[in-house]
């Protein structure tokens, strides 16, 4: 298959926390631990580590995908009939590749976040989804996620909707 990627090694716990934390990054430590069959003090250790092996953010609700092997980001959508999305949602969301998929307003478009290992993983990706209906395959190269609290947010919008004196 070729050589071996250099991936951290996250092991049965790692992963299972990570899963419980993409789930619900709000839980306490105690239902994190009940949750991954592990002691507080142990969930604790690792996600310490995760976060130094930059698998995590400071704030433990970001997993940092590339840091763990995934060197590709794409958004694909997918043109289907209207009856087949309701089919075809919840096969997609069961492909390890899929973060997300998004119905979006027109007919019948699905708009999935995907990952993958490389080029090579996002060509076989969507040549097994091509069938499905037509794809168009944004790769995405950068992403910067917006700092504004939601205070700032909510202010900003009241301001620029407020009538000019």
């Amino acid at each position: 298959m070729g050589k071996k990627k250099n991936r951290p090694a996250l092991d049965r716990y790692d992963l299972a926390i990570l899963s419980a934390l993409a789930l619900n990054t709000r839980q306490t430590m105690v239902e994190l631990a009940r949750r991954v069959h592990l002691s507080r003090t142990a969930v604790s250790r690792r996600i310490a580590t995760l976060k130094r092996m930059n698998v995590l953010n400071d704030s433990a609700d970001v997993l940092n995908y590339e840091s763990i092997g995934f060197k590709v980001r794409a958004n694909v959508e997918i043109s289907a009939n209207g009856r087949a999305t309701s089919i075809i949602k919840p096969e997609l969301l069961q492909r390890p590749e899929v973060l997300s998929v998004s119905v979006m307003a027109g007919d019948g478009l699905l708009s999935l976040d995907v990952i993958a290992f490389d080029m090579n993983h996002l060509h076989s990706f969507i040549t097994s989804v091509q069938e499905e209906g037509n794809t168009t395959t944004k790769v995405i190269f950068a992403e910067e996620k917006s700092q504004l609290t939601l205070a700032e947010r909510m202010q900003r919008l009241a301001d620029a909707s407020a009538p000019n004196h």
